[in-house]
């Protein structure tokens, strides 16, 4: 069962909201746990074991986390003496929890990573080896385990690790309550494909059972409808087209390679955007609002401001865990002392946030998956990001001499022109079988370069009619259109809610027609199931 499906929409969330409403305030966190768990249980009743394995270890560690603390807090307490004594004590005292809690971090980290790891990178471990072998003569090979992922693992294991983060940092109380924790880490509407909150963000409304409001359970299915239309009437349509253009690197060329990376990049945003629509969507039917994972992202002017709107809440979970520690770190502070008067400013920031992007786009890229691409792909931004940052200064001194205003509309578009061609490279390697096959598609794309491809007939051969066309066409406007709305500061659905009723049941009616009338699914239509879901 997912977002889109009849089933999810129609029967078993206006069954969760029913029950939700019914029960008293104090328990009904419990109904969206049992909504959370049976939602799990319709992928996968053993595979509930993962989420609840993370839960255990981030409960026990978070407890043991904050035993720490208050240990510490009574010892400093009682430290009494002469003033530079006092705090001399209390120096050592600090000193010696740090290192108890920072050890206590560390294990429950490598815990929840060791599962991820065991799941998710052995084959690609075995394979690696394998190759290795090969390479070198050895004859013995190993067979692949072919495990099945849990759904959402990479998911809710980063929310396991920031909150025990969030804890030895001190910025919340550990939970006591071990279901409540489970609930934070496997809530229905993010199991499947985020958004990466923080629990901060969630736990206030999570737990609080605030009464349903008419308002937010309107706003709440606009939302799923739009992330609906885009899943179905967009992405799905496109899926056959990128399959063909994509799988056959050899014989892919020219505008066909472009056309590959353009219209998979539109497919996985209308997928992936798509399903956080449904997720924020059912989240604030409940009064629970869930952070935003995209802003407009093809609004973008660079490579930096692209991840700033494109999966913002993993974006935000890498600067929050990875880059800002990384930023603080020994190693760091020991650069920015030698650096100081030796070597010119930007350059010693250059190398700075090198230190820091470097395991963030690692992470990155092995987060998606197990596959050398996305390997690839998270050092593709690494490179792209830093060299923007290393070439800013430059780049201001060239608009400078020419007097361009930066933010000008004529840079502007050119800026964000030359960002859309680093995401579609970015998205030709990523999608790729292996990054062999990325570079050939790369060196395919100069090849019998012909542009009467687009109006001569040959696109209908891809795998939609021109009626397909059209409809992704007018779609693909009607979304840009709202975008650029948005971009301006308007928020479409307080504009909505604020209108009488009959407008508000016609827009949710016009949203039902148009995924029912040109929405692919059904008998006779392959299923596409959601991309990140994969992750």
């Amino acid at each position: 069962m997912v977002y889109y499906k009849l089933v999810f929409a129609a029967a078993f969330l206006p069954a969760c909201l029913i029950l939700y409403q019914l029960i008293p305030k104090k328990y009904r966190w419990v109904t969206l746990l049992l909504a959370s768990v049976s939602f799990y249980s319709t992928f996968s009743i053993p595979r509930i074991l993962f989420p609840v394995s993370g839960a255990v270890i981030a409960y026990g560690i978070g407890l043991w986390l904050e035993h720490f603390a208050k240990k510490q807090d009574n010892e400093l307490s009682l430290i009494q003496g002469e003033r530079d004594e006092v705090r001399s004590k209390k120096a050592e005292v600090r000193k010696k929890y740090t290192a108890k809690s920072r050890a206590v971090l560390i294990l429950g980290i490598v815990l929840l990573v060791l599962i991820i790891l065991f799941i998710k990178y052995t084959d690609f471990a075995i394979e690696n080896v394998n190759a290795i072998f090969r390479g070198i003569g050895v004859e013995r090979q190993f067979s692949p385990r072919n495990f099945i992922l849990p759904l959402g693992i990479s998911f809710y294991t980063l929310q396991a690790i920031g909150y025990l983060a969030d804890v030895y940092w001190k910025k919340i109380p550990a939970q006591k309550n071990p279901l409540r924790l489970l609930l934070f880490l496997m809530f229905f509407p993010t199991i499947i494909e985020g958004p990466i909150a923080a629990y901060s963000q969630m736990s206030k409304s999570l737990y609080e059972g605030s009464p349903l409001d008419p308002d937010n359970i309107i706003a709440g299915y606009l939302r799923l409808g739009w992330g609906a239309m885009k899943k179905l009437v967009i992405a799905d349509r496109l899926y056959p087209v990128v399959c063909w253009l994509y799988y056959k690197p050899n014989d892919a060329h020219g505008v066909q390679v472009i056309a590959a990376a353009v219209l998979f990049t539109v497919m996985e945003y209308m997928d992936f955007s798509g399903s956080i629509d449904m997720a924020l969507g059912c989240g604030r039917m409940f009064g629970i609002i869930l952070p935003e994972n995209f802003k407009q992202p093809f609004l973008a002017k660079n490579a930096s401001e692209f991840w700033r709107r494109w999966h913002i809440s993993l974006g935000v979970w890498f600067k929050t865990y990875i880059f800002y520690p990384v930023s603080m770190s020994t190693a760091a502070r020991k650069w920015a002392k030698f650096s100081k008067g030796k070597v010119p400013v930007h350059f010693s920031k250059t190398v700075a946030s090198a230190m820091a992007l470097f395991p963030v786009w690692l992470c990155n890229g092995l987060w998606h998956g197990p596959k050398w691409s996305y390997i690839f792909y998270g050092m593709f931004y690494f490179v792209v990001i830093l060299w923007e940052f290393a070439t800013e200064p430059l780049s201001d001194a060239i608009l400078t001499r020419l007097k361009l205003n930066k933010e000008g509309k004529l840079v502007t578009v050119f800026r964000v022109l030359r960002t859309w061609i680093v995401i579609f490279l970015g998205e030709l390697f990523f999608e790729a079988n292996t990054v062999t096959d990325g570079f050939k598609l790369l060196g395919s794309m100069f090849r019998g370069f012909d542009l009467s491809i687009l109006w001569n007939g040959s696109i209908l051969e891809w795998g939609m009619d021109k009626a397909d066309w059209v409809i992704v066409l007018i779609t693909l406007i009607v979304i840009g259109i709202v975008n650029m709305i948005r971009e301006k500061g308007t928020d479409i659905t307080g504009v909505l809610l604020a209108k009488p009723l009959a407008i508000r049941w016609a827009a949710g009616l016009a949203l039902i027609l148009v995924i029912l009338i040109f929405g692919q699914y059904g008998p006779g239509f392959l299923e596409v199931n959601l991309i990140y879901a994969g992750f």
